[in-house]
């Protein structure tokens, strides 16, 4: 992780956190992500990394690619939403681009070990789903593991980093 660390782990705790908390639990009850929500959370992280990549300069590149990255994937899981909603529903697509921008800004290995561990816990709970419903149609709500990626990619970086020889 970079050396300023703590201030990335602050917009995560103060800036992420309790809107994702919020957008998790509404999925989890309702299966929608309200773009309110999502756009405030967006705005909300984005402007938290750029204030902080104005006063830490040291922070700027890893930022940049942060950016890039959640862009990039961001406009995939977007088409991929509008390509094939039954893969991915319109509010998880429009979702992922502050959970990479979060994510990525932590650090590579927080993002690889994220995502990694999100779709894990996602075919682990889509698998319980399928076993408990006996449906091959049955839906469950995405968005909270979605939304905990960057939790879990703070979990399994140590793990991560040592597979890649970084540690």
């Amino acid at each position: 992780m970079p050396v300023s660390s703590p201030l990335l782990l602050a917009v995560l705790l103060v800036v992420y956190l309790p809107p994702a908390a919020v957008l998790a639990w509404h999925d989890g009850t309702s299966h929608r992500l309200p773009n309110r929500w999502v756009a405030g959370l967006t705005g909300g992280v984005g402007l938290a990394l750029a204030v902080l990549a104005l006063l830490v300069p040291a922070l700027r590149p890893a930022l940049s690619a942060a950016s890039v990255l959640a862009l990039v994937l961001g406009a995939g899981a977007i088409l991929l939403g509008l390509l094939a909603p039954s893969l991915l529903g319109m509010g998880d697509a429009k979702t992922v681009p502050v959970v990479v921008l979060m994510a990525a800004a932590l650090g590579g290995e927080v993002l690889l070990a994220g995502l990694l561990a999100g779709m894990l816990l996602a075919g682990v709970l889509g698998g319980i789903v399928l076993l408990a419903t006996r449906r091959a149609g049955a839906r469950f709500a995405v968005g909270p593991v979605l939304l905990a990626v960057p939790f879990l990619g703070l979990l399994g970086a140590p793990l991560v980093a040592a597979a890649l020889g970084t540690a």
